[in-house]
Protein backbone atom coordinates (compact mmCIF):
# COMPACT_ATOMS: atom_id res chain seq x y z
CA UNK A 1 0.00 0.00 0.00
CA UNK A 2 1.47 3.05 -0.65
CA UNK A 3 2.16 5.63 1.70
CA UNK A 4 -0.31 8.52 0.56
CA UNK A 5 -3.23 6.17 0.85
CA UNK A 6 -2.27 5.20 4.17
CA UNK A 7 -1.61 8.21 5.65
CA UNK A 8 -5.00 9.74 4.36
CA UNK A 9 -6.57 6.78 5.87
CA UNK A 10 -5.11 7.62 9.27
CA UNK A 11 -5.76 10.95 9.03
CA UNK A 12 -9.53 10.15 7.91
CA UNK A 13 -9.58 8.05 10.96
CA UNK A 14 -8.07 10.83 13.52
CA UNK A 15 -11.10 12.89 11.97
CA UNK A 16 -13.64 10.66 12.51
CA UNK A 17 -12.66 9.73 16.08
CA UNK A 18 -11.79 13.31 17.42
CA UNK A 19 -15.61 14.51 15.85
CA UNK A 20 -16.74 11.37 17.88
CA UNK A 21 -15.40 13.56 21.32
CA UNK A 22 -16.41 16.33 19.99
CA UNK A 23 -20.21 15.22 19.88
CA UNK A 24 -20.19 12.98 22.65
CA UNK A 25 -19.28 16.35 24.82
CA UNK A 26 -21.69 18.20 22.86
CA UNK A 27 -23.63 16.02 23.63
CA UNK A 28 -24.25 16.80 27.71
CA UNK A 29 -27.45 18.43 28.65
CA UNK A 30 -27.03 22.15 29.00
CA UNK A 31 -29.08 24.08 30.79
CA UNK A 32 -31.06 26.39 28.50
CA UNK A 33 -33.62 29.18 29.75
CA UNK A 34 -37.09 28.97 28.04
CA UNK A 35 -39.62 31.80 26.88
CA UNK A 36 -42.85 31.94 26.57
CA UNK A 37 -43.91 28.87 23.83
CA UNK A 38 -41.27 26.65 24.87
CA UNK A 39 -38.77 28.64 22.53
CA UNK A 40 -35.41 28.08 23.63
CA UNK A 41 -32.82 30.81 23.51
CA UNK A 42 -29.22 30.06 21.85
CA UNK A 43 -26.11 31.76 22.29
CA UNK A 44 -24.74 34.57 20.37
CA UNK A 45 -23.37 32.66 17.11
CA UNK A 46 -25.48 29.26 17.33
CA UNK A 47 -26.75 30.23 13.89
CA UNK A 48 -23.77 30.70 11.83
CA UNK A 49 -21.91 28.51 13.80
CA UNK A 50 -24.84 25.70 12.60
CA UNK A 51 -24.95 26.94 9.34
CA UNK A 52 -21.58 26.69 8.60
CA UNK A 53 -21.19 23.06 9.72
CA UNK A 54 -24.38 22.04 8.07
CA UNK A 55 -23.27 23.85 5.07
CA UNK A 56 -19.44 22.28 4.82
CA UNK A 57 -21.25 18.51 5.21
CA UNK A 58 -23.01 19.39 2.09
CA UNK A 59 -20.12 20.96 0.43
CA UNK A 60 -18.14 17.58 0.63
CA UNK A 61 -20.65 15.79 -1.23
CA UNK A 62 -20.52 19.09 -3.85
CA UNK A 63 -16.43 18.82 -4.26
CA UNK A 64 -17.11 14.80 -4.63
CA UNK A 65 -19.22 15.45 -7.39
CA UNK A 66 -17.10 18.35 -9.02
CA UNK A 67 -14.01 16.03 -8.41
CA UNK A 68 -12.41 18.94 -6.18
CA UNK A 69 -12.93 18.54 -2.39
CA UNK A 70 -10.81 21.76 -0.95
CA UNK A 71 -13.43 23.96 -3.54
CA UNK A 72 -16.97 22.36 -2.38
CA UNK A 73 -15.98 22.32 1.20
CA UNK A 74 -15.42 26.54 0.78
CA UNK A 75 -18.81 26.95 -1.33
CA UNK A 76 -20.71 24.49 1.13
CA UNK A 77 -19.23 26.19 4.57
CA UNK A 78 -19.56 30.31 2.37
CA UNK A 79 -23.69 29.36 1.86
CA UNK A 80 -24.30 27.78 5.23
CA UNK A 81 -22.57 31.25 6.64
CA UNK A 82 -24.21 33.55 4.81
CA UNK A 83 -28.24 31.42 5.27
CA UNK A 84 -26.59 31.11 9.52
CA UNK A 85 -26.02 34.75 9.29
CA UNK A 86 -29.58 35.37 7.85
CA UNK A 87 -31.38 33.47 10.40
CA UNK A 88 -28.79 34.55 13.07
CA UNK A 89 -30.53 38.14 12.29
CA UNK A 90 -33.87 37.03 12.01
CA UNK A 91 -33.62 35.38 15.72
CA UNK A 92 -31.54 38.79 16.85
CA UNK A 93 -33.92 39.13 20.10
CA UNK A 94 -33.45 35.47 21.61
CA UNK A 95 -30.37 35.75 22.46
CA UNK A 96 -29.09 34.75 25.97
CA UNK A 97 -25.56 34.96 27.66
CA UNK A 98 -23.55 31.71 27.73
CA UNK A 99 -23.09 29.77 30.62
CA UNK A 100 -20.23 28.51 31.90
CA UNK A 101 -20.12 25.29 30.75
CA UNK A 102 -20.68 26.78 26.89
CA UNK A 103 -17.51 28.96 27.53
CA UNK A 104 -15.42 26.10 29.01
CA UNK A 105 -16.52 23.66 25.58
CA UNK A 106 -15.90 26.82 23.48
CA UNK A 107 -12.15 27.37 24.91
CA UNK A 108 -11.74 23.38 24.89
CA UNK A 109 -12.54 23.73 20.98
CA UNK A 110 -10.67 26.40 20.08
CA UNK A 111 -8.09 24.71 22.11
CA UNK A 112 -8.76 20.75 19.96
CA UNK A 113 -9.27 23.26 16.71
CA UNK A 114 -5.44 24.39 17.20
CA UNK A 115 -4.08 21.44 17.84
CA UNK A 116 -5.62 19.73 15.01
CA UNK A 117 -4.69 22.60 12.72
CA UNK A 118 -0.92 21.94 13.97
CA UNK A 119 -1.15 18.02 13.72
CA UNK A 120 -2.72 18.10 9.97
CA UNK A 121 0.08 20.80 8.95
CA UNK A 122 2.69 18.66 10.03
CA UNK A 123 1.17 16.00 8.44
CA UNK A 124 0.66 17.66 5.04
CA UNK A 125 4.68 18.75 5.57
CA UNK A 126 5.38 15.03 5.85
CA UNK A 127 3.38 14.06 3.44
CA UNK A 128 5.49 16.76 0.98
CA UNK A 129 8.58 15.60 1.99
CA UNK A 130 7.49 12.07 1.18
CA UNK A 131 6.67 12.85 -1.74
CA UNK A 132 9.80 14.69 -2.67
CA UNK A 133 11.95 11.65 -2.74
Amino acid sequence: MQPFILISILVFALIVIVALIVAAFGMRKSQTETIQGNQELHPRGYWVSLGISIGAGFGVALGLVFDNLALGITIGAAIGASIGGALEQKNKDNFRPMSEQELKMQKWGIALGLLMLLLFAGIFVFILLLRGQ
